[in-house]
């Protein structure tokens, strides 16, 4: 089988574990039967049991699809894993638990080493190009430290970015606060504008009236005298 063939076999979504057919509609009832007479459900047959669902874990690891997940989510050491850790954990940095300045330091020192022995590689390429595989490594593990030592920055990296969304909405909010207080003034000042208005125009009708009601007045006065 070729190795394209071979990839795309590994990509597809995985098939459903053997134990699938015990989840028949019989099965699915006397489990729910056994559950409402509340009987316990640790000692069920072969073809029940498959239909309990396991403790969540608490401590170590678990597997799901294929890969395996640790309960606590948190960045392994690179001595655990089988590789060399050139700069020094957190527990013994000053005797003291480092800070991010102490993994900028670490960082700094790690990026010379890795222009150090970049330079010195381009030396034994041009001198003796058969020793550069030990110098190769140690490059790698140099990057492999730089690259570890960034993931560390993660958790840092997560709080500055939430802090920086809450402060951005945080803003937003109060750029539409100011906006909506600007439109309700807006809108008081057009009801003063407009009841006034209204007040100066029914002022004018009133004396347009009384001005009327005079020169009838007067009128019936004249035509009452002749």
């Amino acid at each position: 089988m070729s190795t394209s063939a071979t990839n795309e076999i590994a990509a597809l979504y995985p098939s459903p574990p053997p134990y699938i057919k015990y989840f028949s509609p019989e099965n699915v009832a006397k489990v729910e039967e056994l559950k409402s007479k509340g009987e316990s459900l640790s000692s069920l047959g072969n073809d029940l049991e498959y239909l309990v669902p396991p403790p969540v874990p608490t401590q170590g690891h678990y597997r799901a699809f294929g890969s395996i997940w640790q309960v606590k989510d948190e960045l392994p050491d690179l001595e655990s894993m089988g590789m060399t850790q050139l700069y020094q954990p957190k527990e013994i940095v000053g005797g003291k638990s480092s800070s991010y300045q102490d993994k900028i330091q670490e960082l700094h020192k790690l990026l010379k080493s890795l222009l150090l022995n970049f330079l010195e590689l381009t030396g034994i390429l041009s001198l003796d190009p058969e020793q550069f595989p030990k110098k190769v490594e140690h490059i790698q593990t140099i990057l492999v430290n730089i690259h570890h030592l960034l993931n560390e920055y993660r958790p840092h990296q997560s709080r500055e970015s939430l802090i920086m969304l809450l402060e951005e909405q945080l803003e937003y909010k109060k750029r539409e606060i100011q906006n909506i207080e600007q439109v309700c003034q807006d809108v008081r000042e057009k009801l003063k504008v407009m009841i006034s208005g209204g007040e100066e125009e029914a002022g004018g009708r009133d004396k347009e009236a009384k001005e009327e009601e005079k020169e009838v007045n007067g009128e019936e006065k004249d035509t009452e005298s002749g």
